[in-house]
């Protein structure tokens, strides 16, 4: 019997509207199954496989590639920089806070009649593409929009390699 990588259709569309509508909400994925694919169509700054069933909420972020730099913008309102992790483990950039709101029965001005306002917390991993600089990720935070800067490494262009293919003898 041989292994075979295994395709369901009717799964993978399941997966893209289940997505779709956790979105919606403010959720990740349940069972992720998909990536995020660049122009070139290799893997990048694919998300991570934590999703919705961690708890926590997932916050709008883009990423955005310069000459120089990968750029993520998440909205992070009213959060303080004490507040925010931004780690890198292993080539995997994950992006973490908890926003805690204290409630009270009553404010300066009598009985508080609704309080809409919640604690909440959110992490994003992503796997960092492999001309990222991890040395000069920096991250800084401005009227609630938070910016981690993954400045770019020289790589490498390869010219296209001939293989010969040489004939074997049967037996």
């Amino acid at each position: 019997m041989a292994l075979t990588l295994w395709n369901d259709p009717f799964m993978t569309e399941m997966d893209r509207t289940m997505n779709r509508m956790l979105n919606t909400f403010g959720m990740g994925s349940l069972f992720p199954t998909t990536t995020t694919r660049g122009t070139t169509g290799t893997d990048i700054f694919r998300p991570s496989t934590t999703g919705a069933l961690g708890g926590t909420f997932n916050i709008p972020m883009d990423i955005v590639e310069t000459a120089n730099n990968f750029e993520l913008h998440a909205d992070t309102p009213g959060m303080t920089p004490e507040e925010i992790k931004v780690e890198l483990d292993n080539g995997v950039l994950t992006v973490s806070g908890n926003r805690k709101v204290v409630r009270e029965d009553t404010d300066a001005g009598g009985r508080v009649w609704r309080s809409e306002r919640s604690s909440y917390g959110f992490s994003r991993s992503f796997t960092l593409p492999d001309n990222a600089n991890p040395e000069g990720i920096n991250a800084t935070i401005d009227k609630g929009v938070l910016k981690v800067c993954i400045p770019k490494t020289e790589t490498e262009k390869q010219m296209p390699k001939r293989i010969t293919v040489k004939g074997g003898t049967t037996a």
